[in-house]
């Protein structure tokens, strides 16, 4: 019995592997751990793993069977989870032969509580991966798809026999109810006391300087509106519908073809479950990917995403009806919009969206609450998570319940302390602070790789294709590709396996006669000194430079000197033909509310800037409104020698020179843009008014690779589906200025300037620069989205 398991993986346990053997024994044969780098470890301390069983069958004959083994956490409500799978296979056959597999041998009791379950393997022993590790975006969201159209089509079809009913009950017990099958009912109080709350009684809490409902209120007998009634609609439900519970079928290279889909780990499944309770904690599970990227194989904790689109997530997921933000990389988006749409149509054909949309709010919040008590969400994400179950509330109330006001902010009401939300929402950098991979615990499921099948040859990182490596261990969803946003790892130990994330001080220093940003010579743009920062109304932490070494302290800003740099280098090996004419041509869209309407960001409605421009100033400037793709009709302007009187000179292709030009134009700023985000302002000049040559490019991006007080914001599409690579900086009024660069030539993509109130003050695409020796009248060309596929 014991040659089976001769070379036990260190992820499995003793008394799990002990509990292995004898269930093997009980069947008269042995048991092999298939080779697999990790299990794959779900929100409750269980983990899931592949074995062979090998059985005699008479007459010396064996029978080997492949089977997923399940290692079920202790405690629980009494009813271990193959006498639920069984149900669940037997309430919807059809949806069961498509999408589960069978259990086998009941389940076996572990020395110190635990019990395992059997499970065959999906996609018939070939390869699979689970959603969580699908590395494409574009596969991501088509398996999203594809699940979200099994579970409320398939098995749970809206019309005819085996389609939902409708059910009542209170705000109160829905929310009891979903925490408890989310088993964080008894773990959301204490959760919450280490996210900084100064009292957790109050039915109102001051977040972000808005009166807000209490989350962990809803719960209790006088908590606020939780008495009054809702109704829900009813039917199957897994009940534990994240991405570790979906198998999605790979080639032999591990590809995902997300054309079907296999779940697994039915130990909440009901059959009259709240039908919202699926969809919204697949949504919130993917939403964690983004928000909260699990740690990397070495134990490090990937950033988060980004405060520029952290932020507008939140509110995207409170109001998934309004158009998305352009700020979010568009899987995140499309994910979101998915859901949304989805369970529209789903409500649509009972005209139930009432009975939809509620309790979606509701479970949504449910699991945004339950998020908070993982012990591989770091604080900073878990105050992330808490802020949106509480503006998802609010909503609730707005809707429902406006008579129940909120008292005046700050008015005798807890705050939510040191709750910083311009953060990136992953930012916490937690020493030590990694699950280990033997102890139970609440933690997000943080998949291995391939399930059913181990590779003949495992190359390491280096050698594996993009698809086969972790992701989360330094990334940026961005669109449709994966871009590393994350430093390398420190040398040196760490706590439980996690390595401690090293950030660059910002730095600021006296230039001539005004404070200016600190431009280094040429040469390597590591820099070690500390002066003060700009004031700014922020207190953002960028996230790290992408593929940074540099060495600082946690919560430190990082500068992207080093991808800067990196750019520079690739833009300065382009060869491009010289542009030739007497005018300067330049084509912008713009957004600004000076010109549309106050804080206006809707992306159909912009107006389209050209101008040609000789040196002697001569030349036209035309201005088109558009508007849900109708163009007005275009105002056009004759320029006179001495109507162009905002130019800078053309910037110079010799840093030194450089250096001094931008030194005496900073000085003829006001003093809050005497630094690096007047710095911002003025490439994003050079760019508006000049067509600029591969080496004035070049040296531009050198400096500003040199410059301090800038930080990385992150790769990401701009309105225009365009993906670059953004820096920012805020000047002394606390706005911030933002600049988006073409990571392959060095062109200026976009110039966005963000108010201290986060509200968009202008925003403006670079669509279009070059000479030509006409004048013509025509729309400018539409730009290209970043091409997906290759």
């Amino acid at each position: 019995m014991d040659e089976g398991l001769d070379a036990t993986p260190p992820w499995l346990d003793a008394p799990a592997s002990a509990a292995l053997r004898e269930c093997a024994a009980g069947q008269g044969g042995t048991v092999l751990v298939l080779p697999q780098d990790a299990p794959l470890r779900g929100y409750t301390g269980a983990y899931t793993f592949s074995v062979s069983l090998t059985i005699p069958t008479g007459s010396g004959l064996t029978k080997d069977h492949k089977m997923l083994v399940k290692v079920h956490p202790a405690g629980g409500d009494g009813r271990p989870e193959p006498g639920r799978h069984i149900q669940a296979r037997n309430d919807a056959r059809g949806f069961a032969k498509r999408h589960m597999v069978r259990e086998h041998y009941g389940w076996h009791p572990v020395s110190d509580g635990r019990h395992l379950s059997f499970q065959d393997v999906a996609n018939g022993g070939d390869p699979v991966v689970a959603m969580d590790e699908i590395e494409d975006d574009d596969l991501l969201v088509a398996a999203d798809r594809k699940v979200l159209a099994a579970l409320l089509t398939v098995w749970n079809p809206p019309t005819g026999r085996g389609g939902p009913s409708i059910a009542s009950t209170t705000v109160r017990e829905y929310v009891r109810r979903e925490l408890t099958v989310a088993k964080a009912l008894g773990a959301i109080r204490s959760a919450a006391a280490g996210l900084g709350l100064d009292d957790l009684d109050g039915d109102w809490l001051d977040i972000d300087g808005r009166m807000l409902p209490n989350p962990l209120r809803l719960t209790e007998p006088d908590g606020l509106f939780g008495g009054l009634s809702i109704r829900y609609l009813q039917g199957r439900s897994h009940g534990d519908l994240h991405g570790g519970n979906l198998l999605i079928p790979a080639t032999v290279d591990g590809i995902p073809n997300p054309t079907t889909f296999t779940m697994i780990d039915f130990e909440s499944y009901e059959s009259r479950a709240p039908l919202t309770r699926d969809p919204a904690a697949l949504l919130m599970s993917l939403m964690l990917r983004w928000v909260a990227p699990r740690p990397g194989p070495d134990g490090a904790w990937p950033l988060g995403l980004p405060p520029r689109q952290a932020e507008p997530l939140l509110r995207y997921l409170v109001r998934p009806d309004q158009p998305a933000p352009s700020q979010l990389p568009r899987a995140l988006a499309e994910v979101v919009q998915l859901h949304h749409d989805a369970g529209m149509a789903y409500a649509d054909n009972g005209n139930w969206r009432p009975e939809w949309r509620t309790p979606h709010r509701l479970s949504l919040a449910v699991h945004a609450l339950a998020a908070t008590t993982y012990d591989n969400v770091r604080p900073d994400a878990a105050r992330w998570c808490f802020r949106l179950a509480a503006y998802v509330l609010e909503a609730h109330r707005a809707e429902h319940h406006p008579k129940e006001t909120p008292p005046p902010s700050g008015i005798g009401v807890p705050s939510l302390r040191r709750l910083d939300t311009s953060r990136p929402s992953g930012w916490y950098q937690h020493p030590g602070g990694g699950h280990d991979a033997g102890t139970p615990g609440r933690h997000r499921a943080t998949p291995a790789q391939p399930r059913n099948a181990a590779p003949a040859l495992d190359p390491g990182p280096a050698g594996k294709l993009p698809h086969q490596r972790n992701r989360n261990a330094a990334a940026d969803r961005t669109g449709g590709t994966w871009r590393s946003r994350v430093g390398r790892p420190s040398a040196g130990p760490a706590g439980n396996g996690a390595r401690r994330r090293i950030m660059v001080p910002v730095t600021l220093a006296v230039f001539g006669t005004s404070l200016l940003p600190l431009m280094a010579a040429e040469g390597p743009s590591d820099r070690g000194v500390r002066p003060p920062v700009t004031p700014s109304n922020r207190t953002e932490t960028p996230p790290t430079s992408r593929d940074d070494d540099r060495a600082g302290t946690p919560f430190e800003p990082v500068s992207p000197g080093v991808q800067l740099d990196r750019i520079a280098a690739r833009v300065a090996q382009r060869s491009e033909p010289p542009s030739r004419g007497r005018y300067a041509h330049i084509c912008l869209r713009v957004w600004s509310p000076k010109d549309l309407e106050p804080h206006s960001d809707r992306p159909d409605r912009f107006r389209e800037e050209r101008l040609w421009w000789t040196r002697e100033g001569t030349g036209r400037r035309t201005v088109q409104a558009v508007e849900h793709g109708r163009r007005s009709r275009a105002k056009v302007a004759p320029l006179g020698p001495s109507d162009l009187t905002d130019v800078p000179p053309a910037p110079s292709e010799d840093p030194a020179e450089l250096r001094a030009q931008v030194a005496s134009l900073l000085d003829a700023k006001p003093p809050e843009l005497r630094n690096a985000a007047g710095l911002l302002e003025l490439v994003a000049e050079f760019h508006r008014f000049w067509p600029l040559s591969v080496p004035q490019r070049v040296t531009l991006l050198r400096l500003l690779a040199r410059t301090e007080g800038t930080i990385d914001s992150g790769s990401y599409p701009d309105r225009a589906g365009r993906d670059g690579y953004a820096i920012s900086a805020d000047n002394g009024e606390g706005q911030r200025e933002t600049l988006q660069f073409d990571e392959k030539t060095g062109r200026l993509l976009s110039h966005e300037k963000i108010g201290a109130g986060n509200e968009t003050l202008a925003s403006y695409l670079f669509l279009d620069s070059g000479r030509t020796s006409t004048i013509v009248d025509r729309p400018c060309a539409d730009p290209k989205p970043t091409n997906k596929g290759g």
